[in-house]
């Protein structure tokens, strides 16, 4: 087996490394890393058995064919997050040219597994805070360009998949948290820093889905044999409202928290207002009109096929919470 694995410089890919040479002892390893990234002296000192760094931009149509050469497995995670629309060029670019150069490319040398790692933003959900599951018709609105992205990018798999018998393998995962993120920036980190540091008052309104990154690397490692080809799985471990997860996160760290719902208007005017003023200061506004409107909706998703399909019995969330905020305590303060 010789495994490609793009984005394996982020939090789920920092994980899954830990997980794939003892699943795969006999396995080669392959890292697509963007030049210059940080996280290849890192993953250089780790020491992995039978890895391999090559470097290209995952737009870049060669670069991935060249990569892809050679591999009978491709798990795909390179994506781009931003809720900013300013942005939408450069999530198109990655999220959906990108997947689109990496199913090209497996198809031209007959990868026998794709795993492709997209995200409960590329399906629906019910605004009624019922859970949705795989079929559930995507209905994100245009303002959150993260969302149409993905699903953009998944719809590329799943055409190939039913008009070119590409073998591949959709995973949607929730918000992924839990121990071992190498950014200490990203934002549950920076919720953690806050919570821990200051007193925090207020919070969304609504809730969101969550997923244990050991969860999702796990199931990542089986779906590389396990599972049926062609189908989508959502990885998720709780649907939980904000306010309980401001809520743990206070109690890990013995801090008084105020988290009463902010309404999501006042959230949406506001965003909107940073995003005119970033228009003219070329920064990236701290919230955006659309995530101020996401703010009070209840993302909530079912997991029963993948707990079915996996065999896989997910972390609590308690557990996810506590070891999150471990890590970041024993790493970055």
């Amino acid at each position: 087996m010789k495994i490609l694995i793009t984005g394996a410089t982020g939090f789920t890919g920092n994980v899954l490394l830990d997980l794939l040479p003892p699943s795969f002892p006999e396995a080669r390893i392959t890292a697509f890393l963007l030049p210059g990234d940080p996280g290849a002296d890192r993953l250089r000192r780790r020491g992995i058995r039978n890895l391999e760094i090559v470097h290209g931009d995952i737009a870049d149509a060669v670069a991935v064919d060249r990569a892809v050469a050679g591999h009978t497995h491709v798990i795909h995670m390179a994506g781009l997050i931003s809720y900013w629309n300013r942005e939408r060029p450069a999530l198109m670019r990655v999220n959906h040219r990108g997947v689109e150069n990496v199913v090209e490319a497996c198809l031209r040398h007959g990868v026998q597994r794709l795993v492709h790692v997209s995200s409960v933003g590329a399906i629906g959900f019910h605004r009624d805070g019922r859970p949705a599951d795989e079929e559930t018709e995507f209905n994100w609105p245009e303002s959150l360009p993260y969302m149409t992205t993905k699903h953009a990018g998944q719809q590329v798999v799943q055409r190939a998949v039913r008009e070119r018998n590409l073998p591949a393998i959709i995973l949607n995962p929730a918000s992924i948290m839990g121990p071992g993120d190498p950014d200490p920036a990203t934002p549950h980190n920076q919720v953690y820093h806050r919570i821990r540091n200051k007193t925090l008052f207020g919070c969304f309104a609504g809730g969101l889905a969550v997923t244990d990154v050991r969860d999702l690397a796990g199931i990542i490692v089986k779906a590389l044999t396990m599972g049926r080809l062609g189908e989508k799985y959502l990885v998720v471990g709780a649907n939980v409202e904000y306010r309980e997860v401001v809520e743990a996160i206070g109690r890990y760290f013995h801090r008084r928290v105020f988290p009463f719902r902010v309404p999501p208007f006042l959230l949406a005017a506001a965003g909107k207002a940073m995003e005119l003023i970033s228009e003219f200061t070329g920064r990236r506004p701290l919230l955006t009109y659309g995530y101020g409107r996401l703010s009070g909706w209840r993302g909530y998703y079912c997991s029963d096929k993948s707990r079915d399909a996996f065999h896989h019995e997910y972390l609590s969330f308690e557990k996810t919470i506590a070891d999150g905020c471990g890590y970041f305590e024993k790493e970055y303060c």
